[in-house]
């Protein structure tokens, strides 16, 4: 077996599945995934200040706190995980459909979320000097 991706690299697969399920017919699933990569983007950024929240929800609230409000990133990524975050448990918990046109706003709501995250957490991470 392979090592696990990173978050930000299971973030992007995905959202490369919730394309490819869009693109088959599987609007609700291809939703699901979207909000999966949203709350793996969190969980990525959150990496970067060395936290981990062992739920979803926790990673959405702290991504929030930690991100959001103390990191300077701007609100609609908060905006956008929290509505991945709640599309994701309708249509898995409550088993609601999702249009396709909901499943491709989610789709790109979860890539901007993926980028912004990914750069956020970059200028995070320790630089090696040259010597």
């Amino acid at each position: 077996m392979t090592p696990a991706p990173q978050p930000l690299e299971r973030a992007e697969e995905e959202i490369a599945a919730a394309r490819a399920l869009l693109a088959a017919g599987f609007p609700t699933q291809a939703l699901a995934r979207a909000g999966e990569a949203g709350v793996q983007a969190a969980r990525g950024a959150l990496l970067a200040v060395g936290e981990a929240p062992p739920t979803a929800a926790g990673a959405v609230a702290a991504f929030v706190r930690r991100v959001i409000v103390q990191g300077g990133i701007d609100p609609e990524h908060g905006a956008a995980l929290r509505r991945l975050f709640d599309d994701r448990l309708e249509v898995e918990r409550a088993l609601a459909p999702a249009p396709p046109h909901i499943a491709e706003t989610a789709i790109a709501d979860a890539a901007r979320l993926v980028a912004a995250a990914d750069a956020w957490a970059a200028a995070r991470r320790p630089r090696l000097s040259a010597r």
